[in-house]
């Protein structure tokens, strides 16, 4: 627990001192993984911030740091930290106008980048940027360079850091930490102002529901500049003392889990889908027999987890039935994430409810939590001791306290919950009342046992040009149900029906595309007559299980939504705003106009 430290500094530098040489952090270097003690870590923290110290960084400054997970982002972090300045991360994936945004709005005066590109992506912002000094290139083979008229001085870690190291100052708890531009599905991006406060208790609460210790090893591969990987996936695994082991990226995912066998591992649902649309393709290409097996232990393994999420016995010709099928079945998918998993913790974004039954059959346990970056981010979950209700995201945390508003609106209220958004007087007045109340914009409902279940998003709402108000994300959600389609964006606001721009699950069309000789690869196959018949056979399947006003009207096969093109959120959610900006004149079309 954390307690007793002012700040996510002292804590580091506690553990530091109490365990120098047991490992903190591992990352894999020319296909070895290399171990990066708390002791070794500290001695770099403390040179780099005399540094920063020299250069004149003091309490207060912003500091930015673009660079993909990597024990050097702990490094600058932790440094920044330790002066009391707040540190201001930058998404890899952000476009360069967010990231010129984020930059002024803030008025960072360094930043930390990890790599040639993104050295040169900040380096040619400079003329917007008159606040920037300089930027500290992290990665080996970096030159240090003065500034120009148009770029400002870069600086490496090896010249910035100092001889002898400095310790973390005493800092204040309720001084901001950090502040997280949020990625929001709408708007122009808003920092997030957290303290060490609101973090320390995050952690502290999910420390306490989740029983890190120091035994436990994270696989990391969420972004750390999002508050779901920073807080739960970075800082409370920093305050457990226990180990984070950063993944080489998304693509050595499944081999990494295999080389480190992590216990707890946070991943958002996009993944989960993925991994499951993969089993589900291997057993439907099985013989019958096989299939026969599959069907009959996943019945079998979903009476058992019912009794488990219930805190109740299983009973003993449902427990025989699963060391069987667990032999012959669900060994190889709870093989997939290695012999030591205690528990995914999956969040970021609804988990389908089939998803979550089908991995709880298998017995690989999923914690669904549910938060927004506003409340430091964690505020509820389901937990693994017989309170797991599927279909909720579980209870709030110790210190949180949830209510809903007149209008079904959660509203979240706690040592966790941000401070305000930086320079923003007037939008942090309208998200935290006067009561302390956060309204996270969310719309639930919480059962007569405290468990929260998201029925919406209270400003995605489309109202059609009749009047009838839709849920979007629950059209979407039928829509992302079949295997088929692999992305949905549904539109409609001010319309007279709804419309779907649709991305196919190609890897699920086999058969139909090497029936029609098509490339998926290929644009002009989204065109494709026999693709399109296809789909629109399916959305008939899927307007059955809706409602008249909520039936997809017209549809458009598009190509894939990316980070890239600014059309989803680090945490892989549709920004409908920009995708129906991208795609303005289709949309048009669907409609006739």
């Amino acid at each position: 627990m954390a307690e007793q430290s002012n700040s996510l500094a002292q804590v580091f530098e506690g553990r530091a001192k109490k365990h120098p040489a047991r490992t903190f952090l591992k990352d894999k270097r020319n296909k070895v993984w290399v171990n990066h003690s708390w002791g070794e870590l500290a001695e770099s923290i403390g040179k780099l911030r005399a540094g920063l110290a020299n250069l004149g960084v003091k309490a207060g400054d912003r500091i930015a740091i673009l660079s993909e997970n990597c024990p050097e982002w702990i490094v600058a972090d932790q440094a920044v930290l330790g002066l009391g300045g707040v540190v201001v991360p930058l998404y890899t994936t952000s476009g360069t106008e967010e990231t010129a945004h984020v930059l002024s709005d803030s008025g960072a005066k360094f930043a930390f980048a990890n790599g040639a590109e993104l050295l040169k992506k900040i380096g040619g912002l400079k003329g917007g940027l008159p606040e920037l000094s300089g930027v500290i290139a992290m990665h080996s083979g970096a030159e240090p360079a003065a500034a120009t008229e148009t770029s400002p001085a870069i600086l490496t870690l090896a010249s910035t850091s100092a001889e002898t190291g400095a310790p973390a100052a005493q800092g204040n708890p309720n001084d901001v930490a950090t502040i997280i531009y949020t990625s929001g599905t709408t708007g122009t991006s808003k920092g997030v102002m957290l303290t060490h406060a609101n973090i320390l208790a995050n952690c502290d609460d999910s420390l306490n529901v989740l029983a890190l210790g120091q035994e436990d090893m994270t696989l990391s591969f969420l972004p750390i500049a999002h508050a779901f990987e920073r807080t739960a996936g970075y800082y409370t695994v920093m305050v457990a003392g226990a180990t984070i082991a950063f993944a080489e990226g998304l693509a050595q995912i499944a081999s990494n889990l295999l080389e480190i066998e992590p216990t707890v591992v946070l991943t958002v649902p996009r993944l989960l889908e993925a991994v499951y649309d993969r089993i589900m393709r291997t057993v439907e290409a099985s013989p019958a027999i096989r299939q026969r097996l599959f069907k009959e232990a996943l019945a079998v393994g979903k009476r058992a987890a019912e009794f488990r999420h219930r805190g109740d016995a299983v009973p003993f010709e449902v427990s025989a039935g699963m060391m069987l099928y667990r032999r012959l079945v669900f060994g190889r998918i709870t093989a997939l994430f290695g012999r030591r998993l205690r528990y995914l913790i999956s969040g970021g974004a609804p988990l389908a409810r089939d998803i979550n039954e089908f991995f709880a059959a298998a017995e690989v346990p999923i914690v669904e939590g549910y938060g927004l970056t506003e409340a430091g981010p964690v505020v509820s979950c389901n937990l693994h001791n017989g309170k797991t209700r599927l279909g909720t995201v579980g209870m709030p945390l110790p210190h949180v306290q949830t209510e809903l508003a007149a209008d079904g609106e959660l509203l979240v209220r706690g040592p966790n919950v941000m401070k305000g958004y930086y320079k923003r007087e007037a939008e942090t007045k309208e998200a935290i009342d006067e009561k302390g109340w956060l309204h996270t914009g969310d719309i639930a409902t919480i059962d007569l046992e405290g468990y929260i279940t998201i029925t919406d998003r209270k400003k995605e709402i489309i109202v059609l040009s009749g009047g009838k108000n839709v849920s979007p994300a629950y059209v979407e959600s039928k829509l992302l149900g079949d295997k088929h389609i692999a992305q949905a964006c549904v539109v409609g606001d001010r319309r007279k029906h709804l419309a779907a721009l649709l991305v196919p699950n190609y890897e699920d069309l086999g058969e139909l595309l090497k029936a029609n000789n098509l490339d998926p690869k290929n644009p002009e196959t989204a065109k494709a007559p026999a693709l399109r018949q296809f789909i629109q056979e399916r959305i008939r399947e899927i307007n059955r299980q809706l409602s008249d006003v909520e039936a997809i009207v017209a549809f458009a096969i598009v190509p894939q939504f990316t980070q890239d093109n600014g059309e989803l959120t680090p945490t892989l959610k549709v920004r409908r705003k920009m995708v129906q900006a991208h795609y303005k004149e289709l949309i048009d079309s669907l409609y006739g106009d």
